[in-house]
């Protein structure tokens, strides 16, 4: 008697599945255990072994099809066993299936049929499952061709939905092929928004502002720097996703981010530069300047400005408070946290803030963003391995009363990275001493030289 192959029960809670491959051919010879074909569901993509040696006979549903738990999908008959003409068929696959589910307990006929799987994988992984032999037929089959179907986990044809990618024109790292999460590129960046603050020579600066910033804030600094380098390069500015004229732009992942900054370089036809990031935009300069061969721009000199990144905590009350306050006194109160010397703020700081902050849907944008990588006061990012692999010129810059991102996270970096450390400064060391840092990111331009 021919050993039937169903699509088995891989969790409770699997009621049917589709055949992402097959990995034998009508009339194959097969070996029990071996891998015949495998099953997609709603959470992981399972390989299923063959219940019996012999040569697979009657193979009755395509790769891309979804049938219920129990449903016989093949036969496999015996060295020498005459195969069967299944067209009078007792019992049709529906009904074997509602079998299926019948079963209340662990002796129930669900277990009977489709036994639950001994291992149930990752959405990106796989586990070997035995299908169980019955001796019930089939209703007659359609046999279809199966070679050359597209292999790849829940997980990679979710994330090609997602960036509206054909799986068909992508290769595979995986077993035999398969498509896995990883083998998917990135949606492309949409470039960001940007203004060049200064017309100049050579390879340009390219500032990244903080967390709940805009562009606009590094015009003081850009005053500072045309004083430290009158001849020196053109200067641009960009808002980061979620941000300033960004703001309806995603932040998304850290990669999706960096992503981002260089698509906004490649737009512009650059293709080196010297970056400064403040803050959040210091954690994106140094994942950016990290990039290497990856990236369509090289960065030749980085200076970071109280960066994120380099340490484990963060200031979880502003980070909550900026993002909820919708009045300007609200505001006003929290940004005092930016300075060491809160006369430093202006009015018109604080009504760009407002400006920045005002809408509730960016509010919200940034909140989320805070949640991602400043989690309940933590930081997400640890990118001190990344500065340290780094091999162009690095300059780290701190106020010793910073309140946000405090500035022993500057300690134990390598010693070949320049540390300045300014003594009556807090979060915003490029405006509390704008000269002093826009003579230091001059000398480290000029160091790449």
């Amino acid at each position: 008697m021919p050993t039937e192959v169903i699509l088995p029960r891989v969790d409770m809670d699997m009621t049917e599945g589709m055949i992402a491959a097959w990995h034998v051919h009508e009339g194959e010879a097969v070996r029990a255990g071996a891998v015949i074909f495998e099953i997609e569901t709603s959470k992981a993509t399972m390989e299923v072994d063959a219940p019996a040696s012999g040569t697979i006979r009657h193979i009755s549903t395509a790769v891309g099809e979804t049938v219920p738990v129990g449903t016989p999908i093949a036969w496999i008959y015996a060295d020498g066993e005459a195969v069967a003409d299944l067209a009078g068929a007792q019992a049709p696959a529906a009904a074997l299936a509602q079998d299926a589910d019948s079963g209340d307990d662990a002796g129930g006929a669900a277990h009977d049929a489709a036994p639950v799987a001994h291992a149930v994988s990752a959405d990106t992984a796989s586990a070997h499952v035995a299908s169980a032999p019955s001796s019930a037929p089939a209703v007659p089959v359609d046999m279809r061709a199966v070679a050359g179907r597209l292999r790849a986990t829940p997980a990679a044809r979710r994330l090609a939905r997602e960036r509206g990618l054909d799986l068909h024109g992508i290769a595979g790292s995986g077993p035999l092929g398969r498509i896995g999460a990883s083998d998917v590129p990135r949606e492309r960046a949409a470039p960001l928004h940007g203004v060049w603050l200064r017309e100049g020579t050579g390879d340009p600066l390219v500032l990244l502002h903080g967390f709940a910033a805009e562009l606009n804030s590094w015009r003081p600094f850009c005053h500072a720097f045309e004083r430290a380098a009158p001849a020196g390069p053109g200067v641009l500015a960009l808002d980061l996703p979620a941000h300033g004229k960004s703001a309806a732009q995603r932040a998304g992942t850290l990669d999706d981010i960096v992503a981002a900054v260089d698509a906004t370089l490649a737009a512009a036809h650059i293709t080196h530069c010297h970056l400064a990031g403040h803050s959040f935009g210091g954690a994106i300069s140094l994942a950016t300047a990290a990039c290497g061969s990856l990236a369509q721009t090289r960065i030749r000199s980085l200076t970071l400005i109280a960066p994120a990144g380099l340490g484990p905590d963060s200031n979880a009350a502003f980070l909550h408070g900026i993002t909820q306050a919708s009045r300007r006194a609200s505001f006003a109160a929290w940004l005092k946290e930016l300075f060491a010397d809160p006369v430093q703020m202006d009015q018109m700081f604080v009504a760009t803030a407002e400006q920045q902050l005002g809408d509730a849907h960016v509010r919200a944008r940034l909140a989320a963003l805070a949640d991602t990588f400043f989690p309940d006061g933590a930081q997400s990012l640890d990118l001190r391995g990344v500065l340290a692999a780094l091999s162009i010129p690095v300059r780290v810059i701190w106020g010793l009363q910073d309140r946000i991102l405090p500035a022993r996270h500057a300690r134990g970096l390598p010693g070949r990275v320049a540390v300045h450390r300014f003594a009556r400064v807090g979060h915003l060391p490029h405006i509390e001493a704008r000269d002093d840092v826009a003579a230091i990111v001059a000398q480290n331009i000029a160091s790449a030289s």
